[in-house]
C-alpha cells in the first residue's frame, strides 16, 4: 500500500486542523464545552491524515458550518451595533480585541480553508484511496 505525496493544500489543511484540534481540546478541558463546531475538527483531521474518501464530505460539512456561523455572528453584531454601538465589543480573558482584526482573521482563515478544499490537487488526493477503511 503506497501513500501519495500530500500536496501543499492538504498539508495546509492538516496544519490548520491540527491547530484547531489543539484549541478544541483546550476549550473542552478548560470550559467543558463540547459542540459540533469545536469538536467537529477531529473527524476532519483524522480523515485528512488517513486520506479517506469520506474526509471530503466531512471537510465540506465543517467548512459550510463555519461559514454559516460566521455569517450569523456577523449579522448579529451588525444588528447589535445599530442598537447600542458602545456595547459591541469583543473580549477574551479580560483583554479587548479589535473587532476589525477578528473579522479579518476569520475571513482569512475561511478563505484559506475554502481555497485548499476546492483546490484540484486536494480533490484528486482525497479521491484516491489511501488507507483502507473497510475490513
Amino acid at each position: 500500500m503506497t501513500q501519495n505525496k500530500r500536496p501543499f493544500s492538504i498539508l495546509l489543511l492538516i496544519v490548520l486542523y491540527s491547530l484547531f484540534t489543539l484549541i478544541a481540546v483546550w476549550r473542552a478541558t478548560q470550559y467543558a464545552s463540547f459542540d459540533i463546531l469545536t469538536m467537529g475538527v477531529l473527524p476532519v483531521l483524522v480523515g485528512l491524515l488517513m486520506q479517506a474518501r469520506w474526509a471530503k464530505v466531512v471537510l465540506f460539512f465543517h467548512l459550510g458550518l463555519q461559514t454559516l456561523v460566521f455569517v450569523a455572528l456577523t449579522t448579529t453584531a451588525v444588528i447589535a451595533y445599530q442598537i447600542t454601538p458602545e456595547d459591541v465589543k469583543l473580549e477574551f480573558a479580560g483583554y479587548n480585541i479589535s473587532i476589525t482584526l477578528a473579522v479579518v482573521v476569520a475571513i482569512t482563515l475561511l478563505a484559506i480553508q475554502w481555497w485548499a478544499a476546492l483546490h484540484h490537487k486536494t480533490r484528486a488526493y482525497l479521491n484516491t484511496q489511501g488507507i483502507s477503511t473497510t475490513a
